[in-house]
């Protein structure tokens, strides 16, 4: 019997090993020929990782981390800016108790950066960054609704597009795996499988397409259930 009982430990044990060796996903962005960059998305026990590196002349690198609390919205953002690997920018950001707070890092001086902060109060901000954050698109086809208050906390380094950074958007089903999001002039065809996200069409050209998958060390959370209560409330920073 304890013979048996030590073999069904040591199968629980593999069990549990290969339950966290899991897939992430990778994305091309394009527009026709041309390879704009590629963006990494994972779900870790932290929240949803997602790293863009685009080419617009210069190799930007955005890397996000957005944690979502059980009601399916976030409760904590964290950007990063880099440009030719030089340290640019920051955001936090952290939804609490009916309240949303953005503060900007811009690193015009490496030791003393300009710090903004603005804060909002509509409820139930969904986020729908810049650079292909594919997690915020992911998270909108969780709870589809026709009419979502979406904030870019990326339009808020940009003066001029401040008043834009906030507003309604629009969601309409084409069919079970497809959808286009409509916000200020910008429509996105998105269409999904079983997985999540597969391609994102955009009226000005781009596509954003799913291309390939890899291995992770990491808990992943199928892209196609809800997300699970976070029990440990993440903190700022990396």
């Amino acid at each position: 019997m304890r013979k048996h009982i030590v073999r069904l430990i040591e199968v629980v044990i593999l069990l549990l090993a290969i339950s966290t060796t899991t897939l992430g996903v990778e994305y091309i962005a394009r527009i026709d020929n041309m390879e704009l960059g590629r963006i990494q998305v994972e779900y870790t026990k932290n929240g949803w990782i997602s790293v863009s590196e685009i080419q617009y002349g210069e190799k930007y690198t955005i890397e996000t981390r957005t944690a979502y609390g059980p009601n399916g919205f976030f409760q904590v953002y964290e950007a990063t800016f880099k440009t030719n690997g030089e340290l640019v920018a920051k955001i936090l950001g952290v939804n609490k108790a009916g309240k949303t707070t953005i503060t900007l890092y811009a690193y015009y001086d490496p030791k003393a950066p300009s710090v903004k902060t603005f804060t909002f109060t509509e409820p139930n901000i969904v986020l729908l960054d810049n650079n292909f954050i594919i997690p915020h698109f992911e998270m909108i086809l969780r709870m589809p609704q026709p009419r979502f208050q979406i904030l870019i906390p990326q339009a808020l380094f940009n003066p001029s597009k401040t008043d834009k950074a906030s507003g309604i958007a629009m969601l309409k089903r084409l069919s079970d795996r497809s959808y286009v999001l409509s916000y200020e002039g910008t429509e996105i065809k998105i269409t999904t499988d079983e997985k999540g996200i597969v391609r994102m069409e955009y009226n000005n050209g781009i596509v954003v397409e799913r291309v390939a998958e890899k291995k992770s060390e990491t808990t992943h959370q199928p892209m196609n259930q809800n997300r699970q209560n976070m029990k440990n409330t993440p903190r700022s920073g990396r």
